[in-house]
């Protein structure tokens, strides 16, 4: 029972390394997206916005179920002692990756002007769309990488790249599109689009160069192999495929959403703009400058613009944190399976849950009521889109417990469950989308409450599922209920400080900073008071342990 505490102690542990990074790495990306959307302003962004769902949907398909299924089987065969067969799974997903890699670069290179044309109508996007080619091949050979060295146990790695790609993307991006911006705005959109390629190119060489600083010890333990599992090359690719095509499928299911969303928002929107503009309700859209409200192409740009850079940007923010938690637990969740220790996978489950939710919470309560604000206070050049993150920062909630629960599922072995649900999620996500995306008392905002409904039945098809079939019992109110009132008192005193501020010393900015950590530590606060965080919950995360001393030292 203790190994398998401080089992559980080591998934967060690890875990949180990557959720830092990620933090990190989407702190960096809120934050050059100011200057750039400075530049290309939320019409370039809406020409940006399709060209990388397109690279989303590339990356699905090529890269992002592999460290998952790398990381499952190194970690499996390094456990009994096969480290020359854990090896060899890292050269055979290697080749399987440089191939499907440079494969799925040619397509797109190729198809962009045709895909930019039929599915968005906007010939625009496919300069963009060719200048992120080289990232998907890149990002291809990381994905092995990464889950290589994360089936060793080692994280670091993964969030030393992580930053470093999304830093170099940032300032390439921005210098470009500055750069560029004389020329048109189309090739400024290109030379951001180009910064991912750069950066992914600089994540490479750190991956690389961490790769043979370790490579005498990997062989090391290559000779000192105990024992073998005798897999032929091609038995090793069959099991990559087996795992990887699931959880692949499960992930292209969302990008392709994002893509059918975005084509959705461009062959929709215009006449739903178009019944608005004839009822003269122009007005009623989250758009400030009257220039743009004068073209219908402008106005839909806009606000795909403010989707995609501004509600999409921040709400995965804190998603992609918690997502981390999700991912790292697969390991742990599949060796309690493998010893039929279901208890164990019951405990483990909950913990995440547990931890996953005490970030949602806040996040979610605090983008509801600050939204706007922090919109403003981000791109104070380009200030509209603030009520997509207030109407849709509940749905931080719903993905959380929907994608926490997919990482489980996919940990017992379970990767076509959660394909099934995620498939049921989005078809019920088009249907909403046609009917809300077509009223003008809704327009964008369609397709923000479709995201929320999609995530919620998609969540709740998971955990049905878990409680029929390993018997989970969740404790709604100490997982779920406990963490929302907290961060409900959080957000009303938060609320009122801000309001308080403001009338008093004014600069809405400068209070927003201070208001910030200032309803972190009430949350923490309340939290500890109300038992909704407990040590327990404490010795989870790196720090926790000095953290517990602190506050009961004197006990």
């Amino acid at each position: 029972m203790e190994n398998n505490k401080q089992t559980g102690a080591h998934i967060l542990k690890g875990a949180m390394i990557l959720s830092i990074a990620v933090f990190i790495s989407k702190l960096i990306g809120i934050l050059y997206r100011i200057p750039l959307t400075g530049a290309i302003g939320d019409s370039g962004n809406g020409i940006f916005a399709p060209s990388y769902q397109v690279y989303m949907v590339m990356l699905t398909l090529s890269s992002v179920a592999l460290p998952t299924a790398i990381s499952k089987m190194v970690s499996e065969r390094r456990a009994i002692g096969a480290y020359e067969d854990a090896h060899r799974v890292y050269k055979v997903a290697m080749i399987y990756s440089v191939l499907i890699g440079a494969i799925l670069s040619v397509v797109l290179w190729f198809g962009a002007d045709s895909i930019s044309t039929i599915f968005f109508n906007m010939p625009e996007a496919a300069l963009p769309m060719k200048a992120l080619v080289p990232a998907i091949f890149l990002v291809a050979i990381m994905a092995v990488m990464r889950g290589y060295f994360q089936g060793m146990s080692s994280m670091t790695p993964t969030a030393i790249s992580q930053v470093v790609e999304q830093f170099v993307h940032a300032i390439v991006s921005v210098v470009l599109a500055y750069m560029l911006l004389e020329k048109s705005l189309e090739a400024a959109v290109t030379g951001a689009s180009f910064g991912t390629s750069v950066g992914a190119l600089f994540a490479l060489l750190v991956l690389v160069f961490v790769y043979y600083l370790i490579k005498p010890s990997i062989n090391k333990r290559r000779r000192k192999s105990r024992t073998t599992t005798d897999e032929t090359n091609r038995e090793l690719l069959k099991k990559i495929l087996i795992m990887s095509i699931p959880i692949m499928i499960s992930s292209s299911i969302f990008s392709i959403m994002g893509l059918i969303d975005y084509s959705m928002i461009y062959k929709i929107l215009p006449n739903t703009i178009e019944k608005m503009s004839l009822a003269g309700q122009l007005v009623n859209l989250p758009i400030s400058d009257p220039e743009v409200l004068t073209s219908q192409t402008a106005i839909v740009n806009s606000l795909a613009g403010q989707f995609s850079t501004k509600y999409t940007t921040l709400i995965n923010l804190p998603v992609n944190l918690i997502l981390t938690l999700g991912m790292a637990v697969i390991p742990a969740i599949s060796a309690a399976v493998a010893k039929q220790d279901f208890k164990d996978v019951r405990r483990k489950t909950n913990m995440v849950l547990k931890i996953g939710m005490l970030f949602a919470a806040p996040s979610a309560v605090g983008l509801m009521v600050f939204g706007d604000q922090v919109i403003r206070m981000l791109y104070s050049m380009a200030p509209d889109g603030g009520e997509l993150l207030v109407y849709g920062s509940v749905s931080i909630i719903f993905i959380t417990v929907a994608q926490i629960t997919t990482g489980v599922l996919q940990g017992m072995g379970k990767q076509s469950i959660p394909t099934i649900h995620a498939a049921i999620a989005c078809g019920v996500k088009v249907i909403a989308n046609l009917i809300l995306l077509s009223m003008p008392s809704m327009h964008i905002y369609g397709v923000v409450h479709s995201t929320s409904i999609c995530y919620l039945i998609y969540a709740i098809l998971n955990v049905v599922y878990l409680v029929r079939t390993i018997h989970i019992k969740i404790n709604i109110k100490k997982l779920i209920i406990k963490p929302i009132l907290v961060a409900a008192v959080m957000g009303i005193v938060s609320y009122v400080l801000f309001n308080l501020l403001v009338k008093v010393f004014g600069h809405a900015t400068l209070m927003m900073l201070i208001v910030i950590p200032i309803a972190m530590v009430v949350y923490g606060v309340l939290g500890l008071l109300t038992r909704t965080i407990t040590a327990k919950d404490l010795e989870n995360v790196p720090g926790g342990r000095k953290l517990i001393n602190k506050l009961f030292k004197e006990a």
